[in-house]
């Protein structure tokens, strides 16, 4: 199921699969998100949860046991979330984890809330451990806008600019070894149209880690990625790059908010 809700300014359509993103649109038309053509990538803006990237050989070791974490990103994107709560501007959707002892056995809720505002889209993403022991976590939000966003041109008409003053030129080489990962950018990632200063901008402030993926030649959008976590070769969730304990009824929010200035 998808749902739409709508401003003066822009309007969004979200999937119940994985509570992700799908359409974001503005009064004239222009779509601001990948299409998620499956030629190319089949996806718009998913949430990473409960850890981010792959898991080292695919499992993980807890009370001695080892376990699957086969799916890239988590496995909340790859669920349906239930439609919870509405407004003329928001949709709130809700996805309770029971546990699985053989692939992820804390049970979790996350509960997502997407917002409109007159500038762009809030996204905050609530995950609670329902579970009796603590729950390793990492997060991180996966969103792919869409290069070139504005009618005609090329890609190499865009450039990345962090709010640290970092710049990355968009080449069609640029992700020919996969995504490329950024610290110490600042409060805020922007794609950028180079000539008319035209931008999609993503607050980063907060996340240690932000990554910028497409596919090899840039087909049509750009990733720009907080995370909490990042991967490496640990089979110890809890110790995991940038991975938390989250306490038995602990909870805790992230936030994507993305601003237009088009």
């Amino acid at each position: 199921m998808e749902y739409t809700v709508r401003n003066a300014a822009l309007s969004l359509t979200v999937s119940t699969m994985g509570a992700e993103a799908r359409r974001l649109t503005t009064a004239g038309g222009e779509e601001l998100l990948w299409n998620a053509d499956p030629a190319q990538w089949g996806r718009c803006a998913p949430m990473c949860c409960p850890y981010c990237g792959k898991v080292e050989e695919g499992w993980y070791e807890y009370t001695g046991k080892r376990r699957q974490a086969k799916a890239q990103h988590g496995f909340v994107r790859d669920l349906e979330h239930a439609l919870t709560a509405r407004t003329p501007e928001s949709l709130t959707f809700r996805l309770d984890w029971p546990g699985e002892e053989d692939t992820w056995p804390w049970a979790f809720t996350v509960e997502t809330v997407h917002t409109l505002t007159s500038d762009g889209l809030d996204t905050a993403a609530t995950v609670t451990n329902r579970a009796k022991e603590p729950m390793p976590l990492q997060f991180g939000f996966h969103p792919a806008f869409r290069c070139p966003f504005l009618p005609g041109g090329e890609v190499t008409d865009y450039l990345v600019r962090f709010e640290s003053g970092r710049v990355i030129d968009l080449t069609l080489d640029l992700f020919d070894n996969d995504s490329i990962r950024y610290t110490g950018v600042g409060a805020w990632a922007r794609l950028e149209h180079r000539s008319t200063g035209k931008y999609i901008q993503l607050d980063t402030a907060g996340y240690p880690n932000v990554l910028l993926w497409s596919k090899p030649g840039i087909p049509g959008f750009v990733c720009i990625e907080p995370w909490q976590g990042y991967p490496d070769g640990e089979h110890d969730l809890f110790r995991r790059m940038g991975a938390l304990s989250l306490a038995p009824g602990e909870s805790r929010t992230w936030h994507q908010r993305v601003h237009l200035s088009l």
